[in-house]
Order: C-alpha cells, then sequence, then structure tokens
C-alpha cells in the first residue's frame, strides 16, 4: 500500500570544527562555586482523579474564562447553551489528564466524575452557578462545537492565561522582586527557563490522497497543514511544529514548576508561514513579556538559538542571561592594555564566551589563556548594564580592569566599511561564561526545564498531540499547562 508516512532518521552529530589556537584551563574566579546544586526529593505520582480535582479547585481558570468567554447575559436573544465557557477550559486541560478528547468526555459521563466537577464548581463560584449545570458531562460534539471559539480566540486565552500565570507564580513566592541569590549564583526562584520544542500531530501523513496499489482506490488523508521536518536536539530528524515556552519553579520543592508564557514560532519560509516568527524572535518576546509583568525575572536561561542581537535586547531590559556559547566563533580583540609604570602589554581578547589573554607557546602556537574575573557588576538605568572586573596576570603584579559584558553604544555604531555594528559584543562575551561552575549550574536548570516538553509528550497517546495545525497545537499546550499550574498551586498552598 502507497504510503507518505515520515520516519525520523538519526543524523550523524555534527564535528566540532578544529583550531589553530589552544585555549588555557578555567581559573578559579568568582565563577568557581563550592558547592553543587543540592537535589530534592522525588515528585509524588498523582492519580488522574487527583489531578482533576486539583485542576477545578484554581480560582485563576474562572478568572480567564470569564475574561475570554463571557457569559450569556439575561435576556439575551439565542438558545442559551448548555454548559458555561468555564467548562470548556475545564475539558480543555483534562485532555492532558486523560490523554484525548473522547476520554475526557467520557470521564465526564461519570457520575462520579461529573460530581467532583460540580462540587469543584460549588466550591469556586457558588451553589447556583453549580446548580445550573446539567446532569451530565459534556460529551463530543458539545467540544467540538465550542472548539472553534476558542481556536478564534486563541491568543486572547493565550495571554490571558500568561498574566493569570505570572500571578500565580509571584503569589507561589517565586519571582521575588528582591534580589535573593546573587548575580553569580542566581536564586532558582527568580531564574525562568525556556525550551522550544517540536510536538507531533495524530499523523505524520504529508500526502492527502494516495492510491492503494493493490486496489487502485484513491484515498484521502487528513495532513497537518502546518507541519514539516525539523531537527531536534542537534541531530534528530521530526515532523512536527514549534512550540516555545518558559517556566519558573523553586529548588528542591518537587512540582512547584509554573508554566509562565508560550507561542507557536516559524520553522518554514516567510513566505509559506508569515504570521509567524522564528524560534529565536519568539523566545526574545515571551521572555521580555513575562520580564515586563515580573520585574523579579533576574535571569533567563536559554539555548543557543539566541545569538548576540537577542541577549543585547535582553540584558537591555534587566535580564542577567545565559546561553551556551555558540560554536564556530573566532576569537575577537577587545584591547591592548599598556602599562608604562611596568612596561608590560597585554593583549586581551574575546574567546570562549570570556575575556583571555593572547599568548604565544614556546611551541610557536596561539593560546587564549582565560583571564580571571573577580566580580561581576550591575548597574540599574534606562539601559541596563554589567561589567566584569578582570584580574589580569602579570609577573610585575597583577592589573585590574573592568570591561563592559553589554552592547555600548560605541558597539552600536556602523563600521564604515562594512555597514555593519562595529563589535557584536553580546556575541562574544557572556555574563556568566559557559563551562564554568555557575554556568554549568545554570545549564542544569535549562536541562531540568526540558522534562516539561517531554511530559507534554508522554501525556498523550503515541508521544502525539491530539490537534492538527500549529494553533490546534498550541490550544492543546494551554490546556497542559492549565493541569500542570493547577497542580503547583493547590500543592504550595498545602505546603504553607
Amino acid at each position: 500500500m502507497a504510503t507518505s508516512m515520515l520516519r525520523t532518521p538519526l543524523r550523524k552529530p555534527k564535528q566540532k570544527r578544529k583550531t589553530d589556537y589552544q585555549v588555557g584551563p578555567t581559573p578559579k574566579d568568582v565563577f568557581s562555586l563550592s558547592s553543587p546544586e543540592p537535589l530534592g526529593p522525588p515528585a509524588r505520582t498523582l492519580s488522574e482523579i487527583e489531578r482533576l480535582e486539583l485542576l477545578i479547585a484554581n480560582p485563576y481558570l474562572y478568572e480567564v474564562a470569564g475574561t475570554i468567554f463571557p457569559s450569556r447575559m439575561p435576556g439575551a436573544p439565542g438558545r442559551r447553551p448548555t454548559y458555561p465557557p468555564f467548562i470548556y477550559l475545564i475539558l480543555l486541560a483534562s485532555i492532558s489528564i486523560f490523554n484525548t478528547a473522547e476520554m475526557a468526555c467520557a470521564n465526564f459521563q461519570h457520575p462520579y466524575m461529573w460530581k467532583t466537577v460540580r462540587e469543584g464548581v460549588r466550591q469556586q463560584l457558588g451553589n447556583v452557578a453549580a446548580d445550573e449545570l446539567p446532569e451530565v458531562g459534556p460529551q463530543r460534539h458539545h467540544w467540538q462545537d465550542f472548539r472553534p471559539k476558542m481556536l478564534d480566540a486563541l491568543q486572547e486565552l493565550r495571554q490571558a492565561s500568561r498574566d493569570a500565570w505570572v500571578r500565580q507564580a509571584i503569589a507561589q513566592g517565586l519571582l521575588e522582586r528582591k534580589r535573593r541569590g546573587t548575580l553569580v549564583r542566581p536564586h532558582r526562584s527568580q531564574v525562568i527557563t525556556g525550551d522550544g520544542t517540536v510536538v507531533r500531530p495524530a499523523s505524520d501523513q504529508t500526502d492527502e490522497f494516495t492510491i492503494d496499489e493493490m486496489t487502485g482506490e484513491l484515498k484521502r488523508h487528513r495532513v497537518d497543514p502546518d507541519a514539516s521536518i525539523q531537527v531536534e536536539g542537534g541531530d534528530r530528524e521530526i515532523y512536527g511544529n514549534k512550540l516555545v515556552s518558559f517556566s519558573v519553579r523553586n529548588e528542591s520543592s518537587p512540582h512547584s514548576r509554573v508554566i509562565l508564557n508560550m507561542d507557536t514560532a516559524r520553522h518554514q519560509s516567510v513566505a509559506l508561514d508569515p504570521d509567524r516568527h522564528e524560534e529565536a524572535r519568539v523566545a526574545l518576546r515571551l521572555a521580555l513579556e513575562i520580564r515586563a509583568r515580573a520585574p523579579g525575572a533576574h535571569c533567563v536561561v536559554y539555548d543557543r538559538a539566541w545569538r548576540g542581537v537577542h541577549r543585547a535586547q535582553l540584558i537591555r531590559s534587566g535580564f542577567l542571561v545565559y546561553t551556551r556559547q555558540y560554536d564556530g566563533l573566532k576569537p575577537h580583540p577587545l584591547k591592548k592594555y599598556r602599562y608604562e609604570t611596568t612596561g608590560c602589554t597585554h593583549d586581551v581578547y574575546a574567546a570562549t564566551g570570556r575575556a583571555c589573554e593572547r599568548l604565544i607557546t614556546v611551541e610557536g602556537k596561539i593560546l587564549y589563556d582565560p583571564i580571571p574575573v573577580r566580580q561581576v557588576e550591575y548597574r540599574l538605568g534606562e539601559e541596563s548594564r554589567f561589567y566584569h572586573l578582570l584580574e589580569i596576570p602579570c609577573r610585575n603584579g597583577a592589573h585590574m580592569e573592568r570591561i563592559p559584558v553589554y552592547e555600548t553604544q560605541e558597539d552600536r555604531l556602523p563600521d564604515p566599511r562594512t555597514k555593519r555594528i562595529r563589535f557584536n559584543r553580546t556575541e562574544h562575551l557572556r555574563i556568566i561564561p559557559p563551562g564554568t561552575g555557575a554556568g554549568d549550574r545554570l545549564s542544569g536548570f535549562r536541562q531540568d526545564s526540558e522534562s516539561g516538553f517531554s511530559t507534554l509528550d508522554e501525556t498523550h497517546r503515541l508521544r502525539r498531540i491530539p490537534a492538527y495545525g500549529a494553533d490546534g497545537a498550541l490550544l492543546i499546550y494551554i490546556g497542559y499547562a492549565w493541569a500542570k499550574n493547577s497542580v503547583a498551586l493547590s500543592i504550595d498552598r498545602r505546603t504553607r
């Protein structure tokens, strides 16, 4: 039988480029942490009924449903809806509890499950709202009738959910405005971590019609209109849609993660998908949206999709930004320091994400020796600024120099020859360099955040989102976030 089902072959991992220079050992400095991040207790497994109970006990859910889908006014023309809008938002989130919309509706048909929902509504909205609900829960055709309304108001639902989730995080003691940690070791609750992933649609079919080779029958298939083949994890090809999200959690606290913001990202050409932006730009917008609503988000961690142009904007907003260094960057000269009193010179370059002194070894090879950083300094103003206080080793005595690790006004001036900015400083220098104790700690935070998308995949049957199209996938993820955040909210209330 002819088929167009796609596989996900493994690609050969990229080989690191060989360089014509050497890099010295990482020095002991302010980025050297004395102790690793402590391991927290394992998270307790929650049953489906418990997750449903925690979901319907979330007051933010009813608030958002009433804002985006206001109830029908008394005396308004038209037939009265069978179920109020908040039931459909509960149903949307329940898809991630029961795997599919069909299973969620089937559970809502069970008397005990529906009684649980009605009692939860009674606790949140009162007797009148609970008594007005029908005796049985919505069926699948009810969901299919209301789902297009959610898709039509998808961005409004995303934005209202984002605002509610940020307020929930602050209420849980996360994202406090006052800095709890240090610049080098920010507190876990003030670090937002982001990640992008490709979610697989319900089918890998790419051709709407195929012909059965045995019978000649023309068969029609449902095809995801937005999905395409993408590379995930550096070497794995996968067919699906791109999602980007940010979250925050407390240290050593199971079930404390709160998903804060999310959206879809473009993974095709602009001509094929003109309404979306690429992953890096979407992630930049989402992080700035969080920062505008929660100034206590002091640090943001993302992957190498962010380049210098993205990090520069985030640093100006006040974020301490951490990403791994992009492969293939050549060392760039920073400044040659000359000291008349000692008669010595030190040629300082940007290499491996930090300031290094350029030296020549006895074999005649170039060596970039990382310079110890004794302090990271922060200046708050209309645009935030970060500095490294360097201790340049010298046989005549160490020299202390301060260098900016943000994009300066001089950096932004166009080069008369290339017409580009003079120096992409935030591309070559990191506030917290990779390969250090402080950098490895933040890298661990991002790896921990990847478990959110992994759980999203495991939640649904065959690791596939039960929806077609990028907007359909985003809608499912919004429901998943409501289910996860409701657990975090209820667990936090129990432990206070």
